[in-house]
Formats: C-alpha cells, structure tokens, sequence
C-alpha cells in the first residue's frame, strides 16, 4: 500500500505523502509498506502536536513568569524523540523507529518523571489511561500474525504498566490525599481500569483480523476478477478477429453474389445479342439496306420466327433469374404459431406421395413424442422442407434403394429438432461451406437459391439450420428451434 505523490499544487499532501513513504523498498511486501506508513504518520502527528503544544507551553511560561518544569521538559524530549524516529527510517531503520515508538513515549512521558518523583495528585487518575490510549499505538503498527513475539510482547509492556503505575507513583512519588480516596474502591478501580484495556485490545485485534481476513478475501476476488478480465479481453480479441474474418467473408460473399448474377445475365444476354443481330441481318440485302417483304422467302421468315422465339425463351429465363434473385432478399416476416409437427410432416409426404412412388423412394418419418409441437410460420418452414427434401431427390437419383427420413424430436439442448435425411451421394467438404451462399449449386440445372432461402427463413425464426454428410452415404440437414 505504497502511498504515491498528489498532482496537487498544494505542497502539503506532498509533505505528508514523502514522510509517510519515508524507509519504504520495492522489496517490502504491501503489509509491511502498510506498518512503516503508519509508523511515520503517528511519529508525524507526534512531532505536530508536541511542537505546537510546546509552543504554547513557552508562550504560557513567558506570559506568567514561571520556570522551566520538567513536565515541560518531557514534553520536548518526546518531540525530540518523534524526529529522531523519522530520522531513522528517513536513513532505513524503519524497524528501530517502530521500536522507539512502541516502547519509548511510556518511558519518557510517565515512567521517567515517577521514577525521579515528579508526581502530581491528579496523575493518579489520569497516567492509567494514558497507557491504555498508548497501547494502541503497536497494535496500529505491529501485525499480530507475522511478529507474533513482539505483538504480544508490547501489549504485555503495556498491561504490566496498566497494572503498576500506580503503585510506582505512591512508591516514588508519596502519598496525597486523592490516593486515600482511591484505596477505599481500589479493586473496583483497578479492576475497570484492566476490563477498559482488555475491551479495547480485544476489539482492535478482532477487527486487525477481520481487516486482514476481508482484505485477503478483497485480494482473491480482484485476482479473479483480472483473470475474467483477461479472458474477457482475449474473448474481446478473438470477436474483432471473427468480426474482421466475417466482413471479409461478406464483402468475398457479396463478390461472387456480383459475379454469379454477372455471369448469368452475360451467359443469357450474349446469345440473345447475338441471335438478334443475325435476325436482324436476315432482313438485310447486301447494302444493309431492310428488304421489301416480297422479297423475304418462306425459310427466313421461318428462320426469323424461331429465332425471335428463342430470344422470348432465353429472356423470360432472365426474368426469372432475376425474380429468383429478388426472392432472396423478400421474405415476408414469419406468422408464428403452435403447429403439431405431424400434420406438418404429413402434408410433405402427401405432397410428394406421387414423387416418391414414381421414383421408387422410401419415406420414413419419426416423431418423438407423436404430441411434438414448434411455434413455427407453417408455410414458410413447409417451404423450406419443400427445398430439402428435392435436394434429397436430386441426391438419390443414382441409388437403387433411396430412403428419404423425416425425425423431429427433443435434442440434448432441449430444442425443437426437425432432420431430413437421405442415404445419396452425399456432400463434399469444400461444397459444404459453400452451399448457404446465394446461388451456389453443384448441379449445372439448379438456381442455387433454395437452400440460401431456407437458412434465411431459420434466421427470421431465431433458429439454425445445420448440415452433417458423409460422401457416398447420405446427407442430414437439421432444422433446430
């Protein structure tokens, strides 16, 4: 707990934070930082009070004409004492300073003046409790866990003068008519005067304790709270990271989106170009001037006739491209309600029925339990089934025993799961990270629309669709709510 200089202009907070940190290394653990800290402040608060009070001491003196005491004498030595302490741990000795502090103010403010006589009647009732104030001053500066001797030795220090300093003063200094009264209640005194300083050490060292034992508990707390820190940050890294790889997967995404409908609208519109400019020249003479009609013999007028019907053919494929094309991006917003999963699997198999007969599939459904429901857009995800069960088809057209299975169940998610499986060709690796981009196909005939369709009619659900293939063996895509 090193204490750190203030930025402030004022010089004071300065002052007190150079002396506070005065004898303080890098190798001193927080604790021990903690106990010189508080060993140079009360040394400084010391040598404040002590010299203001000397100075009103003097002012008293010179204002009255009275001599030199020597309770003004103690009074200077114990100020002389707080800057010496602050000397040595200015210069290191930050362990003698604790030392002079803890056993010294005693000896000097009360121990001294008894033993020479210089008792006053009143200091029968007070000198007791300025050992009681004192002995907080180690239990301030000490750590009861690490300097066990010296902790339960000062205290020890402190409870022996608790108990003596009376008995010292009527000893040296003799007896006043305030000791007399004292001595018809003496045990009850006495006895008050032991019960306030166990009270008192009892409490700071219950709370030291508590202090240290909460201030451990703060410790692990802050060493966890860095650790989610640095998970949280590493997390943070690894989002930007994703977050960067997912724009540039969009921006490539959107590239071949361009470059697919480029090519489809260059592949359709270069014949179409073509094919009417040769029209066109069929109605040309040699000049490039039009023929007169009488003059346009049965087999151009038939050869412009099915030239203009394949320019309609080819541009109504166009059209539809672009249709296609808009569908991916208007998908109207789904009507969400409680639909029982086996009506919606038996209006696919009826749909299909004459299909999978003609084609000689088998369609197999299981649902688990028969009661299964999702709140789900029925039309949509029928759609969207509609899309997986084709692709299904197109991938067993080479199979002699095609099975096409339906299974909706619970997961280990606790989530909604409706699978279309089939035992085709399956998917390769590569076109398996491909096949959700728009227009993506590995079939020369088909749009590559459906299956981007579909993931995008999972999303306006909150929900996933997720695809598992092993190639010659069959295809499993999940549709999970």
């Amino acid at each position: 707990m090193e204490y750190k200089p203030s930025n402030s202009n004022d010089h004071m907070p300065n002052t007190w934070t150079y002396i506070s940190n005065l004898g303080i290394k890098g190798k001193n653990s927080s604790l021990n930082q903690r106990s010189i800290v508080f060993c140079n402040q009360l040394n400084l608060v010391m040598l404040i009070s002590l010299f203001l009070l000397m100075i009103t001491t003097i002012i008293t003196m010179v204002l009255t004409g009275d001599s030199l005491s020597y309770g003004t004498l103690r009074i200077g030595i114990l100020l002389v004492v707080s800057f010496l302490n602050l000397l040595l741990s200015r210069f290191g000795f930050t362990g003698a300073s604790r030392l002079s502090l803890i056993f010294l103010p005693p000896v000097v403010f009360l121990l001294g003046p008894t033993l020479i006589g210089y008792v006053e009647e009143e200091s029968y009732t007070y000198y007791p409790y300025v050992v009681i104030s004192a002995s907080i001053i180690p239990q301030l500066i000490l750590l009861p866990q690490k300097e066990k001797f010296l902790y339960w030795f000062s205290l020890g220090y402190y409870f022996v003068l608790v108990l003596c300093i009376d008995k010292l003063m009527v000893h040296f200094g003799g007896s006043f008519p305030i000791v007399d009264r004292i001595n018809t209640f003496y045990p009850f005194y006495k006895i008050s005067q032991i019960g306030l300083f166990l009270f008192i050490s009892s409490c700071i060292y219950y709370l030291r304790v508590l202090n240290f034992r909460f201030e451990d508990e703060l410790k692990n707390k802050n060493d966890e709270l860095d650790l989610q820190n640095k998970k949280l940050k590493a997390q943070k890294e690894e989002i930007e990271k994703h977050k960067d790889e997912l724009i540039s997967k969009e921006i490539n995404t959107w590239q071949n989106l361009v470059g697919i409908i480029s090519h489809e609208i260059i592949n359709s519109a270069i014949p179409i170009t073509n094919l009417a400019g040769m029209t066109g020249q069929m109605l040309e003479d040699e000049n490039g001037d039009v023929l007169k009609s009488e003059m346009i013999g049965d087999e151009t007028t038939g050869d412009i006739h099915r030239s203009l019907q394949i320019i309609e053919s080819r541009t109504q494929a166009l059209i539809n491209f672009v249709n296609a094309t808009k569908s991916i991006t208007h998908i109207p917003n789904p009507s969400i309600r409680k639909i029982y999963l086996n009506e919606l699997v038996d209006r696919i198999a009826t749909l299909f029925k004459k299909k999978f007969t003609d084609e000689g599939i088998v369609f197999e459904k299981q649902i688990i339990p028969e009661s299964l429901s999702a709140e789900i857009d029925l039309e949509l995800i029928e759609q969207v089934m509609i899309n997986l069960i084709q692709n299904a088809m197109e991938a067993m057209k080479e199979r002699t025993n095609p099975v096409i299975t339906i299974t909706a169940l619970i997961n280990e998610s606790n989530q909604v799961q409706i699978a279309v499986s089939d035992n085709g060709i399956g998917i390769e690796e590569e076109a398996r990270e491909r096949i959700f981009l728009p227009f993506y196909s590995t079939k020369a005939t088909n749009s590559g629309i459906g299956l981007s369709l579909s993931q995008q009619i999972m999303v306006l659900h909150n929900a996933r669709i997720e695809v598992t293939s092993v190639v010659d063996q069959g295809t499993t895509f999940a549709l999970i709510f």
